[in-house]
C-alpha cells in the first residue's frame, strides 16, 4: 500500500510539474473571483507569470518557455566531450525570447537545462541514479545525440543569473556548466 501511494503521489506531482510549464488558454485574471480588484491584475492573463529576480532558489525566477515568433535572436551554443559549454556565459535582455541551438561535437550524448541551481543538482542526481533512462523532452532542456544538434525557445525573466547545466551522469560534476546574465 505504501508503494501505490508514493507511486500515485509522484504521478501527481509529476502531473503539477508538467502543468507548470502548460499554457492555459489566456483569460482576464479581472474573470477570477477577487483578482479584478487588485493593482495591476486586470489586465493579466491566466498563466501569466508575474515578473521576479532570477535568484536561484525561485523557479519562476528563470523564465520560462517562449514562442517562435518572439524570438529576437539565435544563441549557438557547442557542447564537447571535455565537458564544456561554449560559450559557457551568455548575455540576455529580460523579457528576450531567444532561440537556443546547441551543438554536441562530441561522441557522448549532452543536455542543456535550464534551471535554478538546486534543480539541476537534483535532476543530475536522478540520472545518475538511472543512466539508461529516456531523455524526455522538456521544455527547459534539449539533449542532443553525438554530432547532432537541437534547440529550445526560451523568453528570460528579470535581471539576475540563469543557471544551465548538461545533467547527463557525471557531466555536470565535470564542469558542464554555464549561465544566462539577464542585464
Amino acid at each position: 500500500m505504501f508503494k501505490i501511494k508514493n507511486v500515485l503521489a509522484t504521478l501527481a506531482l509529476g502531473g503539477l510539474c508538467a502543468s507548470a510549464w502548460s499554457t492555459p488558454a489566456a483569460a482576464p485574471m479581472a474573470s477570477m473571483p477577487g483578482m479584478g480588484s487588485m493593482p495591476g491584475m486586470a489586465s493579466m492573463s491566466q498563466g501569466q507569470a508575474m515578473p521576479q529576480p532570477a535568484v536561484p532558489g525561485n523557479p519562476v525566477s528563470v523564465g520560462g518557455p517562449g514562442t517562435a515568433s518572439a524570438v529576437s535572436r539565435t544563441i549557438r551554443i557547442l557542447a564537447d566531450d571535455r565537458m564544456r559549454f561554449s560559450p559557457d556565459v551568455v548575455h540576455v535582455k529580460p523579457g528576450e525570447t531567444v532561440r537556443i541551438v546547441v551543438v554536441n561535437q562530441g561522441q557522448a550524448r549532452h543536455e542543456l537545462t535550464i534551471g535554478v541551481q538546486s534543480e539541476l543538482e537534483e535532476h543530475a542526481k536522478m540520472m545518475a541514479a538511472m543512466p539508461d533512462m529516456p531523455n524526455g523532452k522538456e521544455p527547459n532542456m534539449v539533449a542532443v545525440a553525438p554530432q547532432g544538434q537541437g534547440e529550445l525557445i526560451w523568453r528570460f525573466g528579470q535581471p539576475g543569473t540563469v543557471p544551465f547545466a548538461c545533467t547527463m551522469p557525471g557531466h555536470m560534476q565535470q564542469g558542464m556548466i554555464g549561465r544566462f546574465i539577464v542585464d
